[in-house]
């Protein structure tokens, strides 16, 4: 009997489980070693087909549902698809251009951009569209600004180089006047600008007590105004669309106890802020975020992810940046039978629009 060559078997099992998941993820149907005969196109005796496919369950990367069913992929068959599919990422020309132009004609605020991409996000890839917005407390101040409400309340108003803008009222025991809070709005812009959230607590205190003398009538408003600053610092905000697009296929989801633990998560979000999070750092320290080139695409699926409310679900992230800093992270969740490279490209087209777009408001500012 002749002999093939290693190299040619082992390209034959990838060919084929290329096909299997392929198939799979279009039909959502297990795939029978008779279907892969008559539809493959693998110029493959049934005999070999089957011997292929039971190779490859023994190895881990299909499985079958029931004894008589066809064969499905498992995590590590779905990671072989995505790392055989990390070259070949493609979006169709129509739908680059139709994303390209939705971000030329964006707003100029952070937090409806970061809204509006994940809704984005959710529409072209008809599963959930993450974005988790920059933490406050990284982000450099472009403008810190007091203005009277009347009474004795104030409105603390902090734009970031990020684009973000947040705002909170204060009230005082004592309304300074309105002499006194320019003077302070001049202290402050004229001190703070270009540092972090995080540095101006500590900058304002140094500041304050060498200006003692200067601002001593002030210093009931300064001291509520770190106090407040120290409140603004909380992790970034999870913008959240598409969830339904999850839950309109259950079968995908596992069993009552998956979907319920899954509708959970969603709900709470806190916990898959936190998720994100983690893939934040995790983008910040790739030697990519260290060299200021764009972060690569990242995904994760089934028991890959940290949360086990998601192991039936494949997550995309990648990082949008503001210059050569990584300041947050976008994404997809959705299941595992999904197209990765479509979805990979998707999510990689649209964190280079926010970024691109961050890069032109801080330009323009």
């Amino acid at each position: 009997m002749r002999q093939l060559r290693p190299d040619v078997v082992e390209n034959r099992k990838k060919r084929l489980l290329q096909w299997v998941i392929h198939r799979y993820i279009k039909t959502s149907a297990p795939v029978a070693s008779q279907t892969v005969s008559e539809a493959g196109g693998m110029d493959l005796s049934s005999a070999t087909i089957r011997n292929v496919l039971k190779e490859l369950e023994e190895g881990g990367y299909l499985e079958q549902p029931h004894t008589s069913a066809g064969r499905v992929p498992t995590d590590k068959g779905y990671r072989f698809y995505v790392d055989y599919l990390m070259d070949v990422q493609r979006l169709a020309a129509e739908e680059k251009a139709r994303i390209e132009s939705q971000y030329a004609s964006r707003t100029e605020e952070l937090d409806h951009l970061l809204s509006e991409t994940s809704k984005l996000l959710s529409h072209a890839s008809h599963s959930a569209g993450l974005v988790l917005s920059p933490k406050m407390e990284k982000q450099v101040l472009k403008r810190l600004e007091l203005v009277p409400m009347g009474g004795k309340q104030i409105l603390a108003v902090v734009v970031t180089q990020a684009g973000l803008i947040r705002h909170w009222p204060i009230k005082l025991s004592v309304m300074p006047t309105a002499a006194q809070i320019n003077r302070l709005n001049r202290f402050l812009n004229e001190h703070m600008k270009s540092k972090s959230i995080s540095e101006v607590r500590a900058a304002v205190q140094e500041k304050m007590e060498r200006a003692e003398r200067e601002l001593r009538d002030l210093g009931g408003l300064a001291k509520q105004l770190l106090d407040e600053v120290a409140w603004v610092e909380e992790p970034g905000e999870l913008y959240m669309e598409g969830t339904t697009r999850i839950l309109a296929h259950p079968e995908d989801l596992g069993g009552m106890d998956d979907i319920q633990s899954l509708i959970q998560v969603i709900e709470g979000k806190k916990m898959l802020a936190r998720v994100l999070e983690r893939e934040l750092e995790e983008h910040s320290k790739a030697p990519s975020a260290k060299t200021g080139k764009k972060s690569a695409v990242r995904v994760r699926i089934g028991k890959e992810n940290a949360l086990p409310a998601l192991r039936n679900m494949s997550l995309i992230t990648t990082a949008y940046t503001l210059g050569d800093q990584v300041v947050g992270v976008l994404g997809i969740l959705g299941a595992k039978r999904m197209e990765y490279s479509r979805m990979m490209g998707l999510v990689d087209l649209v964190s280079r629009q926010v970024s691109e777009t961050l890069r032109s408001w801080d330009s323009e500012r």
